[in-house]
Order: C-alpha cells, then sequence, then structure tokens
C-alpha cells in the first residue's frame, strides 16, 4: 500500500510541476503577498519617510503675523501633517469656500488660523467627523506644533481648558494660573535638565492611565467644527462603507474571474471546438462571456449591498441611481478582467495563480482591506493604478460624501473604471485571436 501511494504521490508532484507557469505562481503569490503587508504593516508604525502619510490640511491664514507664520513653519516641519496653502498669487479661500470643500469631500481636514493667534485667538479645525483615524493624527500634528511656537504657555493653556471642561467654571482662571505657575517653572527645569542628561538609549516615557487622546479633545486650544455633508447616513461609519464597497469589489473580481474560466473548461471538453466550427462570428463567444459576467456581478452586487442595508444600516435606496451607475461600471471592469485571464490562461492552475495573485494585491493596495491612510506614501501612489482603488472612490463618493453621479467626484472615477474595462476587453479580444483563433 505504501509503495503504491509514494507512486501516486510522484505522479501527483510530476503533473503539479510540469506547469512551470502556474508552478512559478503559485510560489509568486506568498512571496507576493508577504512582501505586500510586510512593507504595508512595517510602515503603520512609523513616522516620517516611508511611514504612515501625513494627512492633508487645508490652511487658511486670516491672521497673517509672525507667529502664525512660525506656526505653519512648525506644521511643515511636523511628521502627521501636510498643510496644503494657497499657490503664489492666487486668492486665499474663505471660510464659507472651505467649509464648502470639506462637504463636499474634496477636503477631510481645513485649519484656520484665526486673526488674534499671536495673542492666544484659538484654532478653527473643520473636519469629516467620519475619519477618525485621520483626526487622531492631525490632533498630534496639532499638539506638537503648538508647542513648539509657544512652549510652557501651551501647557498651561492645555491644563486650563482641561480643568473648564471638568468642572472648574472659567473665572477661577487667575486661581488656576496662581496654583499652576511654580509647577510650570518646575517642570521647566525638569524638561531642561532631562535634555541635558538625555541618554540615547533612554526609554520613551508613557502616559499612565486612560487614553491620553481624551485628554487631548479637552484640552486643545482648538474649536472643531463637524462638517456632515447633507443625505450622508448617520448610523453608518466611513470605515462600515469603505469596507462594504471594498470586498464588494474583492469578492466581485474573484467571482467574475471564476465564470469567465469556464471557457478554459470548455476548450478542454471540446465544447469551445464545436462552438467555433458553427456558422457564426467566433467573437459573439467572448461577447456572451461578458454578458453573464456582467449580469451575474450586478446580481451579486444587488444582494451584497441589500445585506449590507439590513445588516449595517447602509443607506442604498436613497442613492439608488449613482450606485447603479458606479457598479454598473465596476461590473463592466471585473468582467473584462475574469475573461482576460480565461483568454490569456493554458490551464486552470495558471488561471488560479495569476487571478488570485492581482486580485488580492490589488485589493490590498487599493484600500479595499486597510484605509490608505495607514499605508506608506508608495504604496498610496500605486493605490492609483488599481481597479479597487477606483471603485472604492466611486462607491465612497456616494456611501459616504452623498454625491450624485452628476458630480465630478462620482463621474471622475467611474469614467477611470470604464477606461479600464475597455483596455481590458481590447486585450481580452487579441488574446483569444491568438489561442483560439489562430491557425
Amino acid at each position: 500500500m505504501l509503495a503504491t501511494a509514494l507512486r501516486l504521490a510522484r505522479n501527483d508532484l510530476r503533473l503539479f510541476f510540469r506547469d512551470r507557469t502556474g508552478v512559478l505562481l503559485g510560489f509568486a503569490l506568498p512571496i507576493a503577498l508577504v512582501t505586500i503587508f510586510g512593507f504595508i504593516m512595517g510602515a503603520m508604525g512609523k513616522r516620517g519617510a516611508g511611514g504612515i502619510s501625513a494627512v492633508d490640511v487645508a490652511v487658511l491664514d486670516e491672521d497673517v503675523s509672525p507667529a502664525s507664520a512660525a506656526f505653519v513653519q512648525a506644521l511643515k516641519e511636523g511628521t502627521t501633517i501636510r498643510p496644503e496653502l494657497p499657490e503664489d498669487g492666487k486668492p486665499a479661500p474663505t471660510r464659507d469656500e472651505l467649509r464648502k470643500r470639506v462637504d463636499e469631500g474634496d477636503d477631510n481636514f481645513a485649519l484656520v488660523i484665526p486673526k488674534g493667534f499671536g495673542d492666544g485667538a484659538e484654532l478653527v479645525l473643520m473636519r469629516d467627523p467620519g475619519r477618525e483615524l485621520e483626526s487622531r493624527l492631525v490632533q498630534v500634528g496639532l499638539v506638537t506644533a503648538l508647542f513648539k511656537v509657544r512652549g510652557t504657555d501651551m501647557a498651561l493653556q492645555m491644563t486650563r481648558r482641561s480643568l473648564h471642561a471638568a468642572g472648574i467654571p472659567p473665572e477661577w482662571d487667575a486661581r488656576i494660573q496662581s496654583l499652576l505657575m511654580p509647577f510650570m517653572a518646575g517642570m521647566q527645569s525638569l524638561f531642561v535638565d532631562a535634555k541635558r542628561e538625555a541618554k540615547p538609549d533612554a526609554p520613551p516615557v508613557e502616559v499612565a492611565g486612560g487614553d491620553p487622546m481624551q485628554f487631548i479633545d479637552h484640552a486643545l486650544p482648538v474649536s472643531t467644527e463637524d462638517i456632515i455633508p447633507a443625505g450622508r447616513d448617520k448610523l453608518v461609519g466611513y470605515y462600515v462603507s469603505q469596507s462594504v464597497s471594498g470586498m464588494t469589489v474583492m469578492m466581485l473580481l474573484f467571482t467574475l474571474t471564476g465564470a469567465a474560466r469556464s471557457m478554459i473548461s470548455e476548450r478542454d471538453r471540446g465544447t469551445l471546438r464545436r462552438l467555433l466550427a458553427a456558422p457564426m462570428d467566433p467573437r459573439s463567444i467572448l461577447l456572451g462571456k461578458f454578458l453573464s459576467g456582467w449580469a451575474l456581478g450586478m446580481l451579486l452586487i444587488v444582494v451584497l449591498f441589500a445585506y449590507a442595508s439590513l445588516i449595517f444600516h447602509v443607506d442604498v435606496l436613497s442613492r439608488w441611481g449613482t450606485l447603479l451607475l458606479v457598479s454598473g461600471a465596476t461590473a463592466a471592469a471585473c468582467t473584462a478582467f475574469g475573461v482576460t485571464i480565461a483568454a490569456w490562461a493554458e490551464t486552470d492552475k495558471q488561471a488560479d495563480g495569476v487571478s488570485t495573485l492581482l486580485i488580492l494585491s490589488m485589493s490590498a493596495i487599493g484600500g479595499a482591506w486597510i484605509p490608505t491612510i495607514a499605508m506608506p506614501a508608495a504604496a498610496q501612489a500605486a493605490a492609483h493604478f488599481t481597479l479597487t482603488y477606483w471603485s472604492l472612490r466611486g462607491y465612497q463618493a456616494s456611501l459616504w460624501y452623498g454625491q450624485t453621479w452628476r458630480e465630478a467626484t462620482v463621474l471622475l472615477p467611474v469614467g477611470i473604471v470604464l477606461a479600464v474595462a475597455a483596455a481590458l476587453a481590447v486585450v481580452a479580444v487579441l488574446l483569444f485571436r491568438r489561442r483560439y483563433l489562430a491557425g
């Protein structure tokens, strides 16, 4: 029995390694995934070059003073905020224009440096409240920049605000300051001594007890204005809508690629040969695969979004027209992708290997699994070359920002997805002619 089992095993291994392209793809898939996730996850705990990218924040400087200029410079020198200022020669936007840009999703954050900033006036931060991860990064950047330009005065101001939030009335500011000034002087001397005696291998200081970000929420001298676009479903968060969209696109790619691969089985069984011998245009075979795949994809999208509407309260019905447009384009691109793979592959193993490699890579880099803000700059740049990224842009413009199909935020990603579908369709036709019609 053992000798028979060994012969069968040897035969299976010989058959496996006979398809050299399939074997290569079988090993390339895990190597590629380890590389992608190692690159992304390794950067999530870092800052600066190669780490998590800074958050874009539109900045309006109404103070136009040396203090505000120093603050903007401190923001530029930080690692969590990338300030966006008006270009030279162009007028600065107004607060209403910034508010509109956040409302429409063109910017997620806008910072106003008001008049009197040099005398202690509070900053104004307009934000999309759903971008929680980015909000924390922005808070860290603001704290760092404010401490750099205000020094110990910033610590006094944050302590005063946190005491107000805890219940101490603002009228007691003089008492608070009289109690804190000796403490602040002592703390400043401690920092001076620590800097003088600092050791390069000293462990970082940890905040004991509680969430340090809660303290920052109350203490940061920033007036926060949450801007929620009209029509947004308040029951669903940004990352829920992103996950629903991302998983929909990924499963669509897997399902439609599997459906298109039936062409390989039909070829191996001889069915495709009989169809080619029939009195009809051979291109109708490829078109039929595309139409059936597109219809299956639309059905799958309807089912997935209906489920998401029931379980996660994703508002689908109020924006069905826009979602239908984005879904139609996405289904066309995913179907074209599957048909292209089927026309290229010589065996099922090759089709499995290359499709799985491409789908998982596009899903990881394109933001289906991890928000792109958590990725290094190189990965964010690469995301723009994936089908997943642009499909998610279209879905999020509708699901999260409430945009309609008439808006550029929807039309641009839809146009790019349709262009990808057309390009893949042309490639599929060329491969089909070479693989099945030549000779």
